[in-house]
């Protein structure tokens, strides 16, 4: 359980950053990244395998794939951020948190832009809503 809370804390810096200032602070995220590494390789965090944790990385490889093919409608912090959840949580929980996550973000986006409040150009934070999919896959 400690390690989810250690996931949750470096993902709500990241969300409480993105949604204010609309930067992902990579400094937080690395540190994130190299505290995953070391609780995967001593084995307290998923199988302890250099290809458990290759594996783990795939859905953040995906985003950054999806950043430069959008030119970075989608950014390359979110892949940032991916990569550490996926080597925190690891590769199908990463999935189930990234499917959370985009449900509800669209969900709100659906809403938003029912209620006049938003318009196809705006742009919407994804890690408070990747700190949501955590809390609910954490929970499931």
């Amino acid at each position: 359980m400690w390690v989810e809370i250690l996931a949750f804390v470096f993902l709500g810096i990241c969300a409480v950053c993105d949604s204010v200032e609309k930067k992902i602070p990579l400094a937080v995220v690395w540190l994130g990244i190299i505290t995953a590494l070391v609780l995967r390789m001593r084995g307290l965090s998923g199988d302890g395998t250099w290809q458990s944790a290759a594996a783990a990385i795939i859905p953040g490889t995906m985003f950054w794939l999806l950043s430069y093919i959008s030119r970075e409608k989608v950014g390359y912090g979110d892949g940032w951020m991916l990569v550490m959840v996926g080597l925190f949580a690891g590769l199908w929980k990463c999935f189930v948190i990234i499917m959370v996550s985009l449900l509800l973000e669209s969900f709100v986006v659906l809403v938003l832009l029912a209620l006049r409040r938003a318009s196809g150009d705006d742009s919407l934070p994804f890690a408070p809503f990747l700190l949501i999919g955590l809390g609910v896959t954490v929970c499931l």
